[in-house]
């Protein structure tokens, strides 16, 4: 401990406010499922940014329509790279009129994710619409046996902080002076 003639150069007697972000966006959603594998890959477009979406749901044995997944965000132009666990996910049965097949669409319902089919394209049609806008990586990642794309709009709403330590104080001699110099700075630049 130092005596009671040591200088201090610095203090700060706030509290640190830690570092907050955040993805707030809305926009056309094309999404890709593989409900064997339970997987799926979507991408979220907006008029200035895209974004990557990858989930991992499970379906619950009492109710088959229902599901929760693990979704991670990937920002398109910072790389930045966000989880959302918990996201229900429910699976609507419809039956083509034309090849009598049924498909399920889709539904997010979460806080910090929302998406509903509005679309499906099926066929030929979808693969042109993964290779022009997800990109053939998606479809192997997924691994897609029949080629099923779900279009509707998608929002994110993703706030995350954390929290920043508080400072530490250091000590600092000066050949011209005898007394030591304290330093207590919680600027993660000193």
């Amino acid at each position: 401990m130092m005596g009671s003639d040591a200088t201090i150069t610095s203090t700060r007697h706030c509290r640190p406010r830690g570092i907050v972000n955040s993805i707030i966006a809305t926009g056309l959603a094309r999404l890709v499922i593989n409900e064997e594998r339970g997987v799926f890959a979507a991408g979220l477009s907006t008029k200035d940014e895209n974004f990557g979406i990858h989930g991992v749901f499970d379906r619950h044995a009492d109710k088959p329509s229902t599901s929760l997944a693990n979704i991670s965000v990937t920002d398109g132009d910072t790389g930045d790279h966000y989880r959302v666990l918990g996201v229900p996910i429910e699976l609507f049965p419809f039956r083509n009129p034309v090849t009598n097949v049924i498909y399920n669409y889709v539904r997010f319902n979460h806080p910090a994710v929302k998406f509903e089919t509005k679309e499906l394209l099926i066929g030929d049609r979808a693969e042109i619409e993964i290779q022009q806008q997800l990109g053939a990586q998606i479809e192997r990642e997924v691994e897609l046996t029949k080629p099923v794309v779900h279009l509707g709009q998608m929002s994110l709403k993703i706030i995350t902080s954390q929290k920043i330590e508080p400072g530490f104080r250091r000590e600092s001699l000066c050949e011209s002076s005898p007394l030591p110099i304290l330093e207590q700075s919680e600027d993660f630049l000193v």
